[in-house]
């Protein structure tokens, strides 16, 4: 008879313990939310740059900005046109910027009227600088802050890479700028 009690206790103790198992791991979550109506709508997001009706590349070379012979503080200089042709609002940055080579640039950019604001030499015509620094790893404007751009508007960017005192000589280097944009 002795065994016997055991033999209930027992069963009885693991029955409690499955059932009270089974109570833990049984959560159920459940959350609604009632929204009125509306309307949604779908657009495109499209940035592009360079010249209108250009054909579209992954690699973009902006014209003029580079140089065979650049002197010491010397500068390679062109405009850049940054184009919204989706049907949505976005907000760009110039995400980061990538020198491959010996030569240490300082990027000067600055937003100008036109394309004609920006010539290959002298001081840009109107122009509101954007950021002054080093070439590599710049980010314009700083993240996460952004640039917005309307649908069917452009900005134009004055680009200017300015050598050291004392580049390397017959060196050769290459920018690469990375562009973002999204859905403002």
């Amino acid at each position: 008879m002795k065994h016997g009690r055991y033999w209930a206790l027992a069963a009885a103790s693991v029955l409690v313990v499955s059932f009270g198992s089974a109570q833990v791991t049984g959560a159920l979550w459940r959350d609604e939310e009632v929204i009125g109506g509306g309307t949604i709508t779908s657009g495109t997001l499209d940035i592009k740059l360079g010249p209108e009706g250009a054909a579209e590349v992954a690699d973009f070379v902006i014209p003029g900005l580079g140089n065979d012979a650049l002197t010491p503080n010397g500068f390679a200089q062109a405009p850049l046109l940054i184009r919204n042709n989706g049907t949505t609002p976005f907000v760009f940055r110039l995400q980061s910027t990538t020198v491959n080579g010996p030569l240490p640039f300082v990027l000067t950019a600055s937003t100008v009227a036109d394309v004609e604001a920006c010539p290959a030499t002298g001081a840009p015509t109107g122009a509101s600088v954007l950021y002054t620094g080093n070439a590599a790893g710049a980010q314009i404007p700083t993240a996460p802050a952004a640039r917005p751009l309307a649908p069917g508007s452009n900005e134009v960017w004055c680009v200017r890479l300015t050598t050291s005192d004392q580049p390397p000589q017959s060196a050769t280097s290459k920018v690469m700028f990375s562009f973002r944009a999204d859905q403002a």
